[in-house]
C-alpha cells in the first residue's frame, strides 16, 4: 500500500524552461488463490464429501498488521451453497494465508449458515472466490479455481478389534500403534532387515495418514506431521522429513511441537549439505523460540558453523554466551574449551590464556582438562609471558603424566627459554 514518487527534473526544456516531471505508483500484488491437499503443497483434481478443503491464498500486500491477518474466500457449489469463509495468515507478515473447512454432506445446502463448513453433494462442482481489491490493473479482481466433488468415495476395507466410545483414546491409541511401527522400523534397521524394516515403515505411514484423515483437528494434525518427518528423518529422506516439519512451523506455530520441528527442520537441511540455510533456521528458531530447551543445542550448531567458517570472534562470543546461560549443561565444558580456542585461534593470546585456566580450574576431572592445560602453556607463550607457561606445561606432565597433552607439554619445556627459565627458578631455589 505505500506510494512510491519518482521526480526528474528537466532543465532544458524545448522552450527554455524547467519542468518537473513526477510519477507515484502504489506498492501492490497480484492475488493467488489455490485448493490443495492437506499439506498445502500440490494441487488436487476432486474433493470427497467427509474430507476437508484446504485453501491457500498467496496475497503480500493483505499484510496489513504485525499480527496474523485474516482475508475472506467465498465458497460456492452448484448444488447451491455460498458460504464465506476466514482464512489467517500463516506467521506474521508472511502474505500467505490458509484454512480448512469440513465438507458437509447436504443435498440443499443453507447459504451462508456460518458453521464453519461447506455444505455440498456427490457430483456437485465447487467454486472457490477470492477478492482481489489490490492488484497491478488498480481495479477489484476475483481471484477464482474450481474443483469437482466426486460422486461416491474411497471404499476401505479394515479390520477392527474395539470400537472406542471415547474419540481422544482413540486417536491416542493409533498414535501408539504408529510409533510401534516406528520403533521396529528402527529395531529392524539396525540389525540390517531392511524388506522387514521397510514393511512397519509403510504400516506406520498409513495408520498416520488414516489419522489425520480421521482426526484433522490441530492437535491431531501436527502429531501425524511431525511423527512423518521423524519417519523421514530417520530414512534420510532429508526433502520429506523437511517439508512435514515445515507444515508445523507453518500451519500450527504455537504449536507445543513447533519448537522441536523448527530444530529438526534445521538438522535435516544441515544433512542435506546446506549449512547456510540451516543456520538461518538455528537462528530463527533462536528468536522465536528463546526460552525452549533446545536452545543449547542450537547455540552449539551455530557455534561449530561459525568456527568451522573460521569467524572467530562470532564463535567466541557464542561461546561466551552459552556459558553464561547454561554453565551446568551436560556440554559446557566443550564450549569452554571451545572458548579458548576461538580466542587461540584469533591470536588473542591473553584471552585464550584466562580462558583455558578457568577450563582447569572448573573442570579439573573433564578428559579435555589436560589439553587445556597444555593450551593456556601455549598461550602464554605465544604471548611471551615465559614463567607462565613454564607453570603450565610443568602442571600438565605433572597432574596427567600419561596424556598425549602431557607428551606435548615435555616437548615444550625443552625449548631454550624454557630451560632458560628452569635454571632461573632453580637459583631462586637455592637461595
Amino acid at each position: 500500500g505505500e506510494i512510491v514518487r519518482a521526480v526528474y527534473r528537466d532543465e532544458t526544456r524545448g522552450d527554455g524552461g524547467r519542468v518537473e516531471l513526477n510519477s507515484t505508483a502504489s506498492l501492490t500484488s497480484n492475488g493467488i488463490l489455490r485448493i490443495t491437499d492437506s499439506q498445502n503443497e500440490e494441487p488436487v483434481e476432486s474433493l470427497h464429501v467427509g474430507e476437508r478443503l484446504f485453501l491457500i491464498v498467496e496475497d503480500k500486500d493483505q499484510d496489513l498488521s504485525a499480527k496474523q491477518d485474516q482475508v475472506i474466500v467465498t465458497v460456492k457449489t452448484t448444488s447451491g451453497e455460498s458460504e464465506a469463509v476466514t482464512l489467517t495468515e500463516t506467521l506474521t507478515h508472511s502474505g500467505v494465508f490458509t484454512g480448512s473447512f469440513p465438507l458437509v454432506a447436504r443435498s440443499k445446502p443453507r447459504p451462508n449458515s456460518g458453521d464453519n463448513g461447506v455444505e455440498c453433494f456427490f457430483g456437485d462442482t465447487l467454486i472457490a472466490v477470492y477478492r482481489d481489491q489490490s492488484n497491478s490493473t488498480r481495479t477489484t479482481e476475483d481471484r477464482q479455481v474450481q474443483v469437482s466433488v466426486a460422486i461416491g468415495t474411497d471404499g476401505l476395507l479394515a479390520a477392527f478389534s474395539k470400537v472406542f466410545e471415547d474419540i481422544d483414546l482413540a486417536a491416542k491409541t493409533r498414535f501408539h500403534i504408529a510409533e510401534s511401527y516406528f520403533e521396529l522400523f528402527k529395531s529392524q534397521k539396525k540389525l540390517e532387515r531392511i524388506e522387514q524394516a521397510q514393511e512397519n515403515l509403510d504400516h506406520g505411514r498409513r495408520v498416520l495418514l488414516e489419522l489425520a484423515e480421521d482426526f484433522p483437528d490441530e492437535e491431531y494434525a501436527a502429531r501425524v506431521s511431525y511423527l512423518l518427518g521423524q519417519f523421514a528423518q530417520e530414512q534420510g529422506d532429508w526433502q520429506e522429513a523437511i517439508k512435514s516439519y515445515r507444515f508445523i512451523i507453518r500451519r500450527f506455530p504455537d504449536n507445543a511441537l513447533a519448537p522441536d520441528a523448527q530444530y529438526k527442520m534445521a538438522q535435516c537441511i544441515e544433512e542435506a549439505g546446506d549449512f547456510d540455510q540451516a543456520l538461518e533456521e538455528y537462528v530463527a528458531m533462536a528468536a522465536i523460540h528463546p526460552e525452549s530447551p533446545l536452545i543449547p543445542k542450537v547455540m552449539i550448531r551455530i557455534n561449530e558453523y561459525y568456527y568451522l567458517k573460521e569467524n572467530y570472534p562470532v564463535a567466541a562470543r557464542v561461546s561466551g554466551k552459552f556459558i553464561e546461560r547454561f554453565p551446568e549443561h551436560e556440554l559446557a565444558s566443550r564450549m569452554a574449551f571451545r572458548w579458548g580456542q576461538c580466542h587461540y585461534k584469533q591470536e588473542a593470546f591473553d584471552d585464550a590464556a584466562a580462558r583455558f585456566k578457568d577450563f582447569a580450574n572448573s573442570y579439573p576431572d573433564d578428559p579435555l582438562c589436560a589439553e587445556a592445560l597444555f593450551w593456556a602453556g601455549e598461550s602464554y607463550r605465544m604471548d611471551k609471558d615465559v614463567p607462565m607457561a613454564f607453570r603450565y606445561y610443568n602442571r600438565c606432565r605433572w597432574d596427567y603424566p600419561e596424556s598425549e597433552a602431557a607428551k606435548y607439554a615435555r616437548g615444550r619445556l625443552a625449548l631454550p627459554e624454557m630451560l632458560a627459565q628452569f635454571e632461573r627458578e632453580a637459583d631462586l631455589d637455592d637461595e
